[in-house]
């Protein structure tokens, strides 16, 4: 990968990088050094890829890998409050505010799963991939989330 390859995807990878990393840590700063890792990773990768959409899928679960490393450490910072942690200007898909907080509040393995499908417009079959879970518990997390951010949001609530 070239320079100017490289500077162009992450224009254009950086702040779906960085929403899925906060949708895993909850924390602005930790969003940012997880972003930071993947793209360094990227760097590093010396393998071709063989088209964008297999791009995509690449820094997606490295991503949610490296969040989820992330998390593990134990001498990563606190938490911030969720409202800490909102930064509105990376949140052009997320137009309601109560939704992204209620998603927020759901435990991560259902955040990732409803920010994946959603957000990232990805199949069950390839959360399934990217997670390595069976497809029946990506559906099933699907579910559970669903259920718990219609008991969060009431009557606002559309089940797509």
């Amino acid at each position: 990968m070239t320079e100017n390859e490289f500077i162009s995807t992450v224009k254009q990878n950086n702040k779906r990088i960085y929403l899925i990393a906060l949708s895993i840590t909850q924390n602005s700063s930790d969003a940012e050094d997880v972003m930071q890792n993947v793209f360094l990773k990227l760097w590093k990768y010396n393998k071709p890829f063989n088209d964008s959409e297999h791009l995509k899928k690449w820094l997606t679960a490295v991503s949610v890998n490296e969040s989820r490393d992330y998390m593990r450490n134990p001498f990563r910072k606190r938490k911030l409050p969720l409202d800490d942690a909102v930064n509105i200007s990376v949140l052009d898909k997320m137009q309601n505010i109560d939704l992204f907080k209620a998603i927020m509040s759901l435990d991560t393995k259902e955040r990732t799963i409803i920010h994946l499908f959603y957000y990232e417009d990805m199949s069950v079959a390839d959360i399934s991939q990217i997670l390595k879970l069976k497809e029946s518990a990506v559906k099933t997390r699907l579910f559970r989330a669903r259920k718990k951010l219609k008991a969060i949001l009431g009557d606002e609530w559309i089940n797509e």
